[in-house]
C-alpha cells in the first residue's frame, strides 16, 4: 500500500531543501576559499610592492652617497672647500660639506681613521671603556667582553692561538659578541690593515654615536684641539666618510673608508672599504 500523496510530497520536499543547503554551502565555501586566495594575492601584490620601492630606495641612496663623497673628496684634494670647512685637525674642523643631488639633501663627513679606536691594537681596558661609554653592558660585563676580544686577537702563546682582525664583523668569532655589540661599537672603531698606530687616549674619542649631531661635532672638536701636538697638519692619510641622505622622512647613511692618494681608475684616493646603505635616528 503507498503512502498518501501529501506525506511523499512532503518527503521530496524535505530532500529539495537538504540539497539546496548542502549547494548553499558549497557556494559559501567556494566563494570563501576564492576570497581567501584574491586577500593573499593582494597582501603578496602590496609586498612585493614595498619591497620594489625599498629596493630602489636603497639604490637611490646608494648612487647620491657615493656621488656625495666623491665630490667632498674632490674638493677637498682641489681645494675648493673654504677655509672655514676645511681646516687641519689642529683647529678642530673636519672635512664635511652638504650637497644637493637629485633634490636630495646629503651631508658629508670625513673622520680621519686616527680618531677611532683600532681593534687591532686597543687595550683591554680602552675597549671596556668603549663599550661602556656605548651604554651597551655595565662596567663589570664591559670588562669581560674587552678581556674575551683581546685574548682572541692575541692569544696566550700556549693554549690559545692569535687570530688576526681584518674587519669589523671578525669580533663576532669572539665568545659573548653578538651582533647587538658590533653595531653599538661599530660608530667608534675601525681595523689596521698595515702597520700599527697610536690608539686613542680615551672616552672623549667615541663621539661618533650619531654622526653630524651637535654633540658628536661639540665633543669631536673639543678632542681634536686637545689632541693639537698628534694630530697631522693637513688633511691626508685614511679617512672614514660618512654621508648622510635625507629622502623624505628617512635618513640613510652611505659609509665608506677610503685613503687619499694614487688609487684605481685615475681618481686620487682609493677605497678600501664600502658599508651597504643602512637606515639610522635622524640627527639631533
Amino acid at each position: 500500500m503507498s503512502p498518501p500523496r501529501s506525506r511523499r510530497a512532503g518527503g521530496c520536499g524535505r530532500g529539495r531543501r537538504r540539497q539546496r543547503g548542502v549547494a548553499l554551502a558549497l557556494v559559501v565555501s567556494f566563494i570563501a576559499g576564492l576570497s581567501l586566495l584574491v586577500a593573499g594575492l593582494v597582501l603578496t601584490a602590496k609586498t612585493d610592492t614595498r619591497l620594489a620601492r625599498v629596493h630602489l630606495a636603497r639604490a637611490q641612496v646608494t648612487a647620491l652617497g657615493d656621488g656625495a663623497i666623491n665630490l667632498l673628496l674632490g674638493d677637498v684634494i682641489d681645494g675648493r672647500l673654504s677655509q672655514t670647512q676645511v681646516q687641519t685637525q689642529a683647529q678642530g674642523t673636519l672635512p664635511q660639506a652638504r650637497y644637493v643631488l637629485g633634490g636630495a639633501a646629503v651631508s658629508v663627513l670625513a673622520l680621519p681613521e686616527n680618531l677611532l679606536l683600532d681593534l687591532s691594537s686597543a687595550s683591554a681596558e680602552q675597549l671596556a671603556a668603549l663599550v661602556e661609554f656605548s651604554g651597551l653592558l655595565a662596567p663589570e660585563a664591559a670588562q669581560l667582553v674587552a678581556r674575551a676580544v683581546v685574548h682572541y686577537r692575541d692569544g696566550d702563546g700556549e693554549s690559545s692561538m692569535a687570530h688576526q682582525l681584518n674587519s669589523l664583523e671578525d669580533i663576532l668569532n669572539v665568545r659573548g659578541v653578538n651582533r647587538v655589540t658590533l653595531e653599538a661599537l661599530r660608530d667608534y672603531v675601525t681595523v689596521s690593515r698595515g702597520a700599527a698606530r697610536a690608539d686613542v687616549a680615551d672616552a672623549r674619542m667615541f663621539t661618533q654615536l650619531q654622526p653630524f649631531s651637535p654633540r658628536a661635532r661639540a665633543l669631536r672638536e673639543d678632542m681634536l684641539a686637545s689632541e693639537s701636538e698628534s694630530a697631522p697638519g693637513a688633511v691626508s692619510g685614511a679617512f672614514r666618510v660618512d654621508a648622510l641622505v635625507r629622502q623624505d622622512r628617512d635618513v640613510w647613511l652611505r659609509r665608506r673608508w677610503v685613503h687619499l692618494g694614487g688609487g684605481r681608475d685615475g681618481l686620487p684616493w682609493t677605497v678600501t672599504r664600502t658599508e651597504p646603505v643602512r637606515m639610522v635616528p635622524r640627527p639631533s
